[in-house]
């Protein structure tokens, strides 16, 4: 079995956009079509990482950046020694990636190199819930232009237009969806997990009720010839080995489609950790809670809404208040999910 190693490398987003726009990685092409996904920051580290690594040499990878900041990190699994990556930066490496990647500070960590059947473990993964179609799909937007096969489609939007063809649409997250998919009870959440317990295969199974939506919006990426828009979904759980040779190709081979574009790697943590404070989740999407100082988790043991009205409790005592209810306003969604 080959070794896995997890590389962090530091990431300087407003180099990487200007790098971009020096490559016309952000202009239109000649039809105009790819100028609708305007900059993707998953095309642009594409590019730069293949580079600088080498091609597929870094695979799968994950962009880490809070909210507003220049400044990030990239996550990525990788079959190269410690020294054959320093070396391949060293030798083929271009200039311009000395501003956008930290070449000088990299940070490597083993992975476990035997599994064990049986083993739970936490994990973190974005994905983008799309199937490839086999055959054509009617569109309730345009009747008149079905979607062709091989077109990449939203799985959500997919399972209604297979189960329920001949429901009324209603408006769902901007999609004309069929009302039979409210009817029977299929979130968009149960699909996606569903989705992802598929792509795990014989490697792992998914606990579904330890498994959450934690974040989920709609976008536009930019690909070779034209952008496709779709599902941008983070999910957090837990999952527990069934074989250990399969997982530990699951890891290195990451989950659906998109992997070299920032999607698809499965970040592991314990089983018992919840999910990242940073995050309160709605219904369909996640937002942010307001700055609490330095720390962005709160200590082990304390609730994320203690810790909120601590840290601000040297401001206005409204303001923590506020920030009290607005939690437990977005707890009360999820349960009633």
């Amino acid at each position: 079995m080959t070794a896995l190693t997890m590389l962090r490398v530091h990431v300087d987003l407003n180099a990487l956009a200007r790098y971009a726009d020096d490559r016309s990685w952000t202009k239109r092409t000649r039809d105009g079509r790819e100028s609708d996904a305007g900059f993707d920051e998953g095309r642009a580290l594409h590019h730069v990482l293949d580079e600088s690594f080498g091609p597929g040499t870094l695979r799968p990878f994950r962009l880490m950046a809070p909210r507003d900041k220049t400044l990030g990190s990239i996550y990525a699994y990788t079959t190269q020694t410690e020294a054959g990556i320093r070396d391949a930066v060293s030798a083929a490496a271009p200039p311009e990636a000395a501003r956008i990647l930290g070449l000088d500070r990299f940070e490597f960590k083993a992975m476990p190199t035997a599994w064990t059947t049986g083993r739970r473990l936490g994990f973190d993964v974005r994905i983008r819930a799309i199937v490839r179609i086999k055959g054509e799909l009617p569109n309730p937007r345009h009747p008149s232009k079905p979607y062709k096969s091989g077109s990449e489609l939203d799985a959500f939007f997919v399972e209604a237009l297979r189960k329920f063809p001949g429901s009324r649409p209603v408006m769902i997250d901007g999609e004309a969806t069929p009302s039979g998919m409210l009817e029977a009870g299929r979130t968009r959440e149960a699909v996606y997990r569903d989705w992802l317990a598929a792509r795990f295969g014989a490697a792992a199974t998914l606990d579904p009720e330890q498994s959450t939506m934690q974040k989920f919006h709609r976008s536009r990426i930019a690909r070779a010839g034209g952008s496709l828009e779709g599902p941008d979904v983070v999910f957090h759980g837990t999952l527990t080995i069934t074989d250990p040779v399969a997982f530990a190709g699951l890891l290195a081979n990451g989950i659906g489609r998109h992997k070299a574009y920032g999607y698809g790697m499965l970040l592991l943590r314990h089983p018992e950790r919840r999910a990242p404070a940073a995050w309160i989740i709605g219904r369909h999407h996640a937002q942010r809670p307001p700055r609490t100082g330095n720390r962005a988790y709160p200590p082990q043991g304390s609730s994320r809404i203690d810790l909120v009205v601590a840290r601000r409790s040297h401001r206005r005592g409204w303001h923590a208040a506020v920030c009290s209810r607005r939690c437990r306003s977005a707890q009360r969604r999820v349960a009633k999910r």
